[in-house]
């Protein structure tokens, strides 16, 4: 179930502080070096790591919503060889890749995109590497010292007719440990607790996940120990399922997304008693391999006593399938807007 970005969404990203004093002599390296290097202190699922077998649970720690409920769990042998199998009320996976045969079971018209984030960052909490090269940031690594690594970047947005906004990104390393404590972007958001060794890698045994306005996510791991030879004989296709019928989850810009635009009727902007009366608002949106937008959260706006009123219409917006080599998609990618709003009377 591979995550693609696609190559016209690599906007230019703009740094907006770096969290960290440095000596004018300090050695410093890029820092998308120093990010991968502290994600790989902890990724499980990395060339040449230990084969495992993990267990872990997925909740809502805010509102205790049962729709959040999931369980994961994953016998890895290599990144060519695993089986994966996932469980939630709204939708269920069962994933077995063996070199360059996969066969996958899905139930449910797409996978959520916080379930789906915590599931992939349990294993690989590797962030969007070339996003962090676009800021072309140098750092001081991790020194053994009290304090953070941290940078927070804007991501622009636009609708391509005009209307720009951005969304907040981040990336924090532990200066003493050295290890990748939380971040997010697009479709990367995770915070990682509660280290502890498993081989020659320091494990995250607990992940959350917030999205702005949206649930608060914990992914807590129940089980991981070595593969068991009776386990890795789980990691076996019998039935290989057509590249055309899996799920593959890709990063689209906006602007391609809009041209594909079905049933997309402008937003109606309720009068506010409080908050700008203009400005933008962005938002990221999920859309399944039907067309169907499924899910929008992460707001950033002028005015975030909008949200509401955006996510009620727009969660009714259609498209044409997103095609990707002739086939459906789910698609991850913005939608931003432009408002004019007048005071609501008290």
């Amino acid at each position: 179930m591979p995550l693609r970005l696609s190559r016209l969404f690599l906007l230019p990203l703009v740094a907006c502080a770096v969290a960290q004093a440095q000596q004018p002599s300090s050695p410093t390296v890029p820092f998308e070096q120093a990010a991968r290097a502290a994600a790989l202190k902890s990724a499980l699922a990395q060339p040449g790591a230990a084969p495992f077998h993990l267990r872990a649970v997925i909740s809502d720690q805010k509102n205790h919503d049962p729709q959040w409920d999931a369980e994961v769990e994953e016998w890895w042998s290599s990144p060519t060889r695993y089986k994966r199998v996932f469980h939630s009320a709204r939708f269920s996976q069962t994933l077995i890749v063996d070199g360059s045969k996969t066969q996958e079971t899905v139930s449910g018209p797409v996978f959520p995109e916080l379930l789906r984030n915590l599931t992939v960052e349990l294993t690989n909490p590797i962030p969007r590497l070339d996003e962090l090269a676009a800021l072309h940031l140098t750092v001081t690594p991790p020194d053994g010292t009290q304090g953070q690594i941290v940078t927070r970047y804007k991501i622009p947005t636009t609708d391509g007719a005009g209307v720009t906004g951005s969304m907040d990104a981040s990336v924090a390393i532990d200066r003493k440990t050295g290890l990748m404590i939380y971040g997010g972007n697009l479709d990367w958001d995770v915070a990682l607790h509660d280290f502890a060794s498993f081989h020659d890698l320091q494990v995250p045994r607990r992940l959350t996940a917030q999205t702005q306005g949206g649930p608060r996510l914990t992914a807590q791991m129940t089980l991981l120990e070595d593969l068991s030879p009776a386990d890795a004989s789980l990691i076996r296709v019998t039935k290989p399922t057509p590249a055309k019928q899996q799920l593959r989850i890709i990063v689209v810009p906006e602007p391609e997304l809009r041209k594909l635009a079905l049933d997309t009727p402008a937003p109606h902007w309720p009068d506010m008693a409080e908050g700008a009366l203009s400005g933008s608002m962005t938002m990221r949106v999920v859309v399944d391999r039907s067309g169907q937008v499924q899910s929008i959260d992460n707001f950033f706006s002028n005015n975030p006593a909008l949200q509401a009123a955006a996510e009620k219409q727009l969660l009714s917006w259609r498209f044409h399938p997103y095609l990707d080599h002739g086939a459906p998609v789910q698609v991850i990618s913005t939608l931003t807007f432009s408002f004019e709003i007048n005071r609501a009377s008290h």
